[in-house]
């Protein structure tokens, strides 16, 4: 997320575009940033090779859910 000649951009799309397409209230998900993050916090745990679980109460999106299952995650 970002700002680019006062336009907010989320994986470099315009946040405008979004809003017009689905209206709003509208949640946007990065998966590059949400990949970056489960990456990160994994290698910063290898040596100890934890069962890293997801709490499905944080957020009961389907699709965000099988995403993070495709990364190695439990829930």
């Amino acid at each position: 997320m970002k700002y680019i000649a006062k336009e907010f951009l989320i994986d470099g799309i315009k946040t405008k575009l979004l809003a017009k397409k689905y209206a709003t209230p509208l949640y946007c998900y990065s998966y590059k940033k949400l990949r970056e993050n489960i990456e990160n916090f994994k290698n910063y745990f290898k040596k100890i090779n934890p069962l890293i679980c997801f709490a499905v109460k944080a957020n009961s999106n389907k699709t965000l859910l099988k995403e993070i299952g495709k990364l190695g995650l439990g829930a």
